[in-house]
């Protein structure tokens, strides 16, 4: 498996994967109904590729896109940052979204980003650990429209590389 940095073509891989994403893990992403589709507006934002204010890393194995990590700035230049990751199905708890995430960092900071924001929904046990394990400890949420907000500093996230359950070829690429 490899982790690489957004490159354009990859709102392709993203189109293709949605076989390995069920309607729950679209709607946990995107804290909406999908009718287990990805948004039209969605793939629309993603085709236009990484730029100041959004980026992401991929998971690729073998030609299929097993997940993703990205942020968007608010507003576009600023240094507040919100963080999403999608998973496929079959990958899913395996350390992926971490590992995704982690990859991720040195780019946001490179990129002037210093606060990561998160919604995610109280049910979604996953995506709370995901947010603890990367601040460092209980970033306290705060609770609002029905999901829990979490916002941390960037310098809290470890950097370093986490072995992936299953997938010993891990590969990073800054």
């Amino acid at each position: 498996m490899l982790i690489r940095p957004w490159r354009d073509g990859d709102e392709g891989l993203v189109v293709a994967a949605q076989r390995n994403l069920s309607a729950a893990t679209i709607d946990r992403r995107f804290l909406v109904g999908s009718g287990g589709r990805l948004p039209a507006a969605y793939l629309k934002h993603i085709a236009a590729g990484a730029r100041p204010g959004w980026d992401a890393q991929v998971a690729v194995d073998g030609g299929v896109l097993c997940g993703w990590a990205e942020y968007g700035r608010v507003p576009a230049r600023g240094p507040a940052a919100d963080l999403a990751v999608l998973v496929a199905d079959p990958w899913q708890r395996t350390g992926l979204a971490s590992a995704l995430v982690r990859a991720l960092v040195r780019r946001m900071i490179a990129a002037g980003v210093r606060t990561i924001n998160a919604d995610v929904a109280g049910s979604n046990a996953a995506a709370r650990g995901l947010v603890r394990a990367l601040a460092g400890s209980d970033p306290g949420p705060t609770y609002a429209d029905g999901l829990l907000h979490f916002a941390f500093d960037l310098a809290a996230v470890p950097q370093d590389s986490v072995p992936l359950a299953g997938h010993p070829g891990l590969t990073r690429v800054p």
